[in-house]
């Protein structure tokens, strides 16, 4: 989102921030100007998957199903890593 750039030249206009580093809280920040997004979208612009991406969690767009893959592929992950967790100590008592 903070690059809305052609293929090659300069950024044409900047229409969001997006912070992938998390805060204090776990929190990765996005700021949107939806007016303008719609604006070029009305123009016929073309998005990339990680802005249709961004888009779709901040419910703009309909959520991309690449997100739904990732968020069950996390739960896996971290139902393993529970049980991992249970195991060692159970095994450590």
């Amino acid at each position: 989102m903070p690059h809305k750039k052609p293929r090659q030249g300069k950024e044409l206009e900047q229409l969001g921030t997006y912070d992938p580093m998390p805060n204090m809280f776990n929190e990765k920040l996005v700021s949107v100007n939806f007016e303008r997004i719609q604006y070029w979208l009305g123009k016929k612009a073309e998005i990339s998957r990680p802005v249709e991406h961004l888009l779709g969690l901040c419910g703009f767009l309909p959520i991309h199903p690449t997100s739904y893959l990732e968020a069950t592929r996390n739960r896996k992950k971290m139902a393993e890593a529970e049980q991992n967790k249970e195991e060692k100590a159970e095994s450590g008592s």
